[in-house]
């Protein structure tokens, strides 16, 4: 046995048999040409605006405070403030000093935008931390004053500026290596196709079917370079006119095994009956064509039990002979569990519907409280756990890989025999391909 086999083999003696159990499939990977890349470039930032006198001066003073207790009068006696870590509002002045004293000396407040009232208003921009390359943080500033006296800080709060990384083309020979390195044997590849089309794009995408067809055919060609482990899946925005020509384009492609859909990056709102009807239409193709479906469902308007209904009584309907899987858990746990009481009840509706759990269990579940991870598995179990894929998402630096994905997975309150259930899963699109 060569030494590095022999390394491998030891390391393997190493993990318990939990960590043992790997998946067979990754059912949520991306490929990223460099046409998509080049969508990916961030919008430049709102210029700093200058303020106007009391303003500035109230601006001024909140940072000369940062870090310096007390705040005085800078803060009004029961000023809310949302500490950054926790996510939890706190209110009143000991709250806010104790928030302040978290706050690095020396920071900067940029503003970029601001409204005033009569006795209200707010600030809203950019926090500069010292020494740091960039603004790492937004703020925004709720104002309140009494009469004509000065305005003061009723409200604070501060987010993260993180915005996605996607640092390289993503092809699939990066997504061999990733998928080596979790152990997992197969990977859908679903396009991006849909970028081209999203209403989202300003300025519009120049030939913009030309270059939805030009990533789908990337996208088919990098998964031929491995056909043993990869799949791929075309993408559109449903709502094009071309959707359904484009989706028959792909049907006739052998190793293509169905369509990704995007409903949030297309803009889709499901209680919206002109757009409901083609998204119906589109589903109905992808049935004739015996296509599957993967569907990112959030919308705009986000995911709830109302949108969960339309989608039962409205677009499973309309294909249901072929695999629908709805992507991240749907977005939305609640959601989640309405479906799983539609399975759980026998609803005939559900026979073809299927989940993966990509990014819909956190990264940091571990660290949630086990009434948390309790409730998660709840959910799973009702679904039923050979219906659940595992799944990873686009490989760009500000994505864990799927390595860390189904760690994730496995700090689940599910049994070893459960945990193998959804390692184990091959989804019904692979069942032709994937004996191994």
């Amino acid at each position: 046995m060569a030494l590095g086999a022999c390394a491998a083999f030891d390391d393997a003696l190493r993990l318990s048999p939990r960590e043992r159990i790997v998946p067979r499939v990754d059912a949520h990977q991306h490929l990223m040409s460099a046409a998509a890349q080049a969508l990916t470039a961030p919008e430049p930032d709102l210029p700093a605006i200058a303020l106007p006198a009391e303003l500035a001066a109230l601006l001024a003073e909140r940072e000369r405070v940062a870090g310096n207790p007390p705040v005085g009068d800078l803060f009004s006696d029961d000023a809310l403030v949302v500490q950054l870590q926790e996510g939890r509002w706190r209110r009143g002045r000991g709250a806010v000093d104790r928030y302040n004293n978290n706050i690095p000396k020396g920071v900067r407040f940029v503003a970029k935008a601001y409204a005033l009232g009569d006795r209200s208003g707010w600030i809203a921009g950019t926090v500069r931390v010292p020494e740091a390359n960039d603004d790492s943080l937004g703020f925004m500033l709720g104002l309140a004053r009494d009469g004509a006296g000065p305005w003061r800080i009723a409200s604070e709060a501060l987010n993260e500026v993180r915005p996605p990384v996607y640092d390289r083309v993503v092809d699939a020979d990066r997504v061999i290596e990733l998928l080596d390195d979790a152990g997992i044997r197969h990977g859908v590849l679903l396009s991006v196709a849909y970028w081209f089309g999203s209403p989202m794009r300003n300025p519009p995408v120049q030939d913009e079917l030309g270059k939805t067809r030009a990533e789908n055919d990337w996208t088919v060609a990098e998964a031929a370079r491995h056909p043993d482990r990869l799949v791929p899946f075309c993408s559109v925005n449903p709502m094009r006119d071309y959707a359904i020509a484009e989706l028959e384009r792909c049907a006739a492609m052998p190793a293509v095994r169905g369509m990704k859909i995007h409903l949030a990056n297309s803009r889709i709102d499901l209680r919206d009956a002109g757009q409901l009807a083609r998204l119906r239409d589109f589903f109905r193709a992808a049935d004739r064509h015996r296509m599957a479906i993967v569907m990112h469902a959030r919308t705009p308007q986000g995911f709830g039990v109302e949108h969960a209904a339309i989608v039962l009584e409205e677009l499973l309907p309309a294909a249901p002979d072929v695999p629908v899987q709805i992507a991240h858990m749907a977005s939305s746990w609640d959601a989640a569990a309405f479906f799983a009481d539609a399975i759980a009840g026998g609803d005939p509706r559900t026979r073809n519907l299927y989940f993966d759990v990509t990014q819909a269990v956190p990264a940091d579940v571990a660290a949630r409280t086990p009434a948390y991870r309790a409730g998660l598995v709840a959910t799973l179990r009702r679904i039923g756990l050979a219906r659940v894929f595992h799944g990873s998402d686009l490989a760009v630096s500000s994505n864990p890989s799927p390595r860390e994905w189904w760690k994730a997975m496995r700090a689940l309150p599910l049994s070893d025999d459960e945990l193998r259930t959804v390692a184990n899963n091959l989804p019904p699109y692979l069942r032709r391909r994937a004996a191994t």
